[in-house]
């Protein structure tokens, strides 16, 4: 008998060590569900912010799909307003550009003139210097051949006087012929 209540009280004892296993197994299963139930919670967080991102983003897509579309418009515009200005100065500046020409043009022609008439005076002064050149060395062969006696001395100086500014007043014609020529040459 004494070995039935041993038998017993060993029997009570792993019921008991049983019992604490099985408590120790409940406590740990409900720590375990209360860990899958916080998971659980927090699962839903996760997924109802990544729905909430999710949604954004596809708003986010169409609303960047318009400003893109609208992007890509105002680039062709400006691309074309780009375009258009170039020709806008191209053209302004051939108009500015053939006025200017234009007026240099006519002011060539004009100095082309002018400086012809210039070249027939310059012909012509020079014709008269050789003709009174030809004069001068003409009437020095003569007085030459003359006698001092056949000549009267105040009457051929006047004369010589009256070639010489003559021929001076020629050379100073051809002086400002030539500056005149020079400055439209520079000009």
């Amino acid at each position: 008998m004494i070995q039935k209540i041993k038998s017993l009280f060993e029997i009570e004892e792993k019921i008991s060590e049983i019992n604490n296993k099985i408590n120790d197994s409940n406590a740990k299963i409900n720590e375990l569900g209360n860990n899958f139930a916080d998971f659980k919670n927090k699962f839903s967080e996760v997924k109802n912010a990544q729905d909430e991102l999710l949604k954004n983003l596809k708003d986010n897509i169409d609303t960047i799909k318009s400003l893109r579309g609208d992007f890509e418009k105002e680039l062709y515009e400006f691309n074309l307003i780009k375009s258009q200005m170039q020709k806008k100065i191209l053209d302004k500046f051939e108009q500015e550009l053939q006025k200017d020409l234009e007026v240099n043009r006519e002011a060539l022609k004009k100095d082309v003139e002018d400086y012809d008439a210039l070249r027939r005076n310059m012909g012509d002064v020079a014709l008269r210097l050789k003709s009174a050149n030809d004069g001068i060395i003409k009437f020095v062969e003569i007085s030459k051949s003359i006698r001092k006696e056949d000549f009267e001395l105040t009457k051929f100086a006047r004369q010589l006087l009256e070639m010489d500014r003559e021929k001076l007043e020629l050379m100073r014609k051809i002086d400002t012929l030539e500056r005149l020529v020079s400055k439209m040459r520079r000009g």
